[in-house]
């Protein structure tokens, strides 16, 4: 079994790139092994195993009592999450924390042309499958490792390749225009900052080197979509003064996120007003804006806006507190990694997707298709740092 899983691991994390398709194939089997774990053990393991159950009981018993024929998609969003409970032996983890790198730094290079290939040809950033926020977040999370992999093999022969990658990867960020994947990296990547400097891993000299290196790339890429991405230009001429401060034209800068909100309030304001309990308490199922009503006429699966609000409204009370605990479990825990060993980086790189997930997800919602492996990805960082 210890190899079945390692495998499934490894093919988990491939086919995140290749297919999702694929990839939720994968989930699947892990998911059916992980529930024998359960149900063979009796035992829930890892610091976000209280979110994730009340995130996937909310998410299953709405759907079923107020939007039933989304039931599949309840299953997708809420159960699979669940695969976080499959039992990682430490031998499967280590072994998987080494190849997992590797894994990474061969998609960073082979997407690439399929990128630039796209961006030129179509004006949008495309990988095998899905889109700009896919190549978003594939990037983010490569530009940390291939920062990671440069300090672990400093001083070897080719290391510098790592820090040329960085570079290379920090612009492709930018070339998606996705301001919430830039945020998102920004983010980790100074929470990994300020690891590696607490456990004396990053000089001064360095910290400050990285810090200069980042800030010149974010001015560049912030000119750069300036100059051409609407969202931008108008945030641009509210600072000047040349445009006014408005429903219009915040609504344009959040991508008609201002909509979705004030609608997604609206019905939580009626939900209260006509005592609807049992929705304030777990929701109106998932893609519940599929038959909610819609105030100011913008019609969307989710009230993509805010994610305490579009949480609560397909997940309610009980939901929400779920995903709220994962985030403070999460940050709280990656907080308090020790980077002791060169090995810990590694421990460290799998730790990275969930929380470029997080951040990212403020002001959207929180379920994703690669979820469930950013999940899992954590729990096996756990077992690592519970092994010391």
């Amino acid at each position: 079994m210890k190899n079945i899983k390692y495998y499934l691991l490894i093919f988990l994390a491939v086919s995140s790139f290749v297919s999702i398709s694929l990839f939720e194939g994968v989930v699947i089997l892990l998911l059916l092994i992980s529930l024998y774990d359960l149900l063979k053990h009796k035992t829930f393991t890892g610091v976000l195993k209280k979110g994730i159950s009340l995130y996937t009981f909310s998410t299953l018993f709405s759907t079923i009592l107020y939007y039933p024929k989304r039931f599949a998609k309840a299953l997708e969003e809420g159960l699979f999450q669940f695969i976080y409970f499959l039992k990682v032996e430490k031998e499967t983890a280590e072994k998987f924390s080494q190849i997992y790198p590797k894994i990474l730094l061969s998609f960073s290079i082979l997407l690439i042309p399929i990128v630039l290939y796209n961006y030129f040809k179509y004006g949008d950033t495309k990988p095998i499958w899905g889109g700009s926020f896919e190549v978003g977040f594939f990037y983010a999370l490569f530009t940390i490792t291939s920062f990671l992999l440069f300090l672990k093999e400093r001083g070897k022969k080719f290391s510098y390749i790592y820090l040329a990658l960085f570079l290379l990867f920090i612009g492709i960020i930018f070339l998606t225009s996705r301001r919430s994947m830039i945020l998102a990296f920004l983010v980790m990547f100074y929470i990994v900052l300020f690891l590696l400097f607490k456990s004396n891993k990053l000089s001064k000299k360095m910290f400050i080197s990285f810090n200069i290196i980042v800030l010149i790339s974010f001015l560049s890429g912030y000119a750069y979509l300036s100059s051409k991405d609407v969202r931008f230009k108008t945030f641009n001429d509210i600072i000047l003064g040349k445009k006014e401060l408005n429903f219009q034209t915040l609504n344009r800068i959040s991508s008609a996120r201002l909509t979705l909100l004030l609608d997604g309030l609206e019905v939580i304001k009626e939900d209260i007003r006509e005592k609807k309990f049992i929705n304030l308490l777990i929701g109106h199922g998932v893609r519940a804006g599929e038959y909610l009503h819609r105030k100011y006429g913008f019609k969307a699966g989710r009230y993509e806006s805010i994610f305490i609000v579009s949480e609560f409204i397909e997940r309610g009370l009980i939901g929400l507190m779920g995903i709220l605990m994962i985030y403070f479990s999460y940050f709280k825990r990656i907080i308090l990694f020790r980077l002791r060993e060169n090995e810990d980086f590694y421990k460290l790189i799998l730790a990275v997707p969930l929380g470029l997930h997080l951040v990212q997800t403020v002001f959207t919602y929180f379920w994703d298709a690669l979820l469930p492996m950013y999940l899992l990805l954590f729990k096996i960082s756990e077992v690592l740092e519970d092994r010391r």
